[in-house]
C-alpha cells in the first residue's frame, strides 16, 4: 500500500489524477458546496459555522436539519439553507453547540466568510506540503480581505483620475485653442453689442 502511494505521489500525472479525484469527492456533495441558499426573504443577519472550530457533534443538524448539514468528508457542520427552520429551532441549535462555532453574521459578510472557510489546494514542492488549507481565523481573514478590496478600489479610482488628468501636448494645445476661440467669440459679441448701442 505504501509503495502504491509512493508511486502515485512520485509521478506527476498520477498525482494530478489523485488531486482531481479529491476535488471530485468534495464536488459530489453538491454544486454549491460551501455557499448557503436562502429560504424566504433576505434578512439582515445570517448563520455561519466556523468549520475550524466545529467538532462535528451534529447537535445543530439534530435540532435544525433543514438549515444545517454535515460535510462527511471534512467531519464538520455547515449552513445549507439560511432560515430553513423556524427561529426557535435555530436558537436551540445555536445554544446547543458545545464549542460555540455557530455565529450570527451580517448578511453582507456571509459570502466572503463562506468563500474563505472552504479548503483551498495548498501549494507544495515535490511530494511535501501538498493538501488542503484554510485560514486559521476566518474572521480576521475576512477583515483583511475587505481591507484589501477597499485599497484596490481606492487605487483604481486614483489611477482613473490620473488618466483623466493627464493629457497629451496635442490635447493641451487643442484645449487652449478652444478656450481662446470662446473668449474671442465672447469679446466680439460684446463689441457688437456696444456698436449697436452707440449707433442708436
Amino acid at each position: 500500500m505504501l509503495n502504491q502511494a509512493y508511486k502515485v505521489l512520485m509521478r506527476e500525472d498520477m498525482r494530478r489524477d489523485y488531486d482531481a479525484s479529491i476535488g471530485q469527492l468534495r464536488v459530489s456533495f453538491g454544486p454549491d458546496l460551501g455557499h448557503s441558499s436562502w429560504k424566504g426573504p433576505f434578512r439582515p443577519q445570517a448563520l455561519f459555522v466556523d468549520e475550524n472550530a466545529c467538532i462535528g457533534c451534529r447537535e445543530c443538524v439534530h435540532h435544525a436539519s433543514n438549515t444545517f448539514m454535515m460535510d462527511e468528508a471534512l467531519g464538520c457542520a455547515r449552513v445549507r439553507v439560511q432560515y430553513g427552520d423556524d427561529d426557535t429551532k435555530l436558537e436551540v441549535s445555536v445554544e446547543s453547540c458545545p464549542v460555540n462555532c455557530i455565529h450570527w453574521v451580517d448578511r453582507e459578510e456571509l459570502p466572503v466568510l463562506e468563500l474563505l472557510i472552504r479548503p483551498q489546494p495548498k501549494q507544495g514542492h515535490g511530494i511535501f506540503g501538498q493538501g488542503w488549507e484554510r485560514p486559521k481565523n476566518v474572521f480576521m481573514a475576512a477583515k483583511a480581505f475587505h481591507k484589501q478590496l477597499k485599497q484596490e478600489a481606492t487605487h483604481h479610482q486614483s489611477n482613473a483620475q490620473e488618466t483623466v488628468e493627464k493629457e497629451t501636448p496635442a490635447q493641451a494645445e487643442a484645449r487652449e485653442n478652444a478656450s481662446m476661440k470662446l473668449k474671442m467669440e465672447k469679446s466680439s459679441g460684446i463689441w457688437k453689442w456696444v456698436y449697436e448701442i452707440l449707433g442708436q
